[in-house]
């Protein structure tokens, strides 16, 4: 973390490099990216606040056809940022729910509403219904990162599907902040985590 400072604090742009990582082909190195740009974002926003919404603006603008150049992962950087400068939450955090139904962001936006609503619950108590919906999905992360959700909001409103789920065995991978690793657990055990949690 030292170092980390002291390269924020000579870098002109430190978010420039960690951008172009998220491109990168390697899943690890794009979600320590993701990690990085976060405290970076924090950084930045002493410094020069109207730099960090320029950058989300742009990931914003990189999960759009007409930008030419889709970021995959560009909702979870945006909501790692978010989470680093929560001063920003409630300006940007709400447009990550309309992506659920954008192809390729069902995911991410997934997780990136989960990791925010930790931080900031009522600015996501409107995408509850969209979410409990999500935990129909074929898509097992979309599953799991619904109820990753759903468990940072507090909410009960998924109480009957989330018992459907809890024999759920399908995997799904998040990464570790902690360990700067990827972790992975069953649907089910998220379900379960979510009905004990109320």
């Amino acid at each position: 973390m030292d170092s980390l400072q002291n390269w924020m604090s000579l870098e002109r742009n430190p978010m420039r490099p960690l951008n172009s990582m998220l491109f990168d082909s390697e899943d690890l190195l794009r979600w320590r990216a993701i990690e990085l740009l976060g405290l970076v974002a924090g950084y930045e926003a002493r410094r020069d606040l109207e730099r960090v919404r320029r950058q989300i603006r742009r990931f914003f603008w990189l999960m759009n056809d007409e930008s030419g150049g889709i970021c995959w992962n560009a909702p979870e950087a945006i909501a790692e940022m978010l989470f680093n400068v929560p001063g920003l939450i409630e300006e940007y955090g709400q447009q990550l729910p309309s992506f659920f139904v954008e192809e390729p962001f069902e995911r991410g936006s997934r997780w990136a509403v989960a990791r925010l609503a930790a931080r900031e619950r009522s600015t996501f108590l409107p995408a509850v219904p969209s979410l409990v919906k999500s935990l129909d999905d074929p898509d097992a992360l979309v599953r799991g990162y619904s109820l990753l959700g759903l468990n940072a909001l507090g909410v009960d409103a998924a109480k009957v599907q989330a018992t459907t789920l809890v024999n759920d065995n399908m995997s799904v991978k998040t990464y570790d902040f902690e360990s700067g690793e990827f972790t992975r657990t069953a649907v089910g055990n998220l379900a379960r985590s979510y009905l004990e949690s109320l």
